[in-house]
């Protein structure tokens, strides 16, 4: 027995968020990594910025 009640609207709205926050975090790096190819920014900042090491910002 379900102890609990499926609300599709809140699932659909965790979606959306979660969808949003990732779309978020992609367009960041994609920032971070364009100012450090034109030299605006360095490696360590960017990854730092990233919350990543320098290798995991440029594997």
């Amino acid at each position: 027995m379900l102890l609990t009640e499926y609300n599709e609207a809140a699932a659909m709205e965790l979606f959306k968020e979660d969808g949003i926050r990732e779309g978020m975090q992609k367009g960041i790096l994609q920032i971070l990594t364009r100012l450090v190819k034109e030299d605006a920014i360095s490696l360590e900042k960017a990854a730092k910025e990233a919350g990543m090491t320098t290798d995991e910002f440029f594997p």
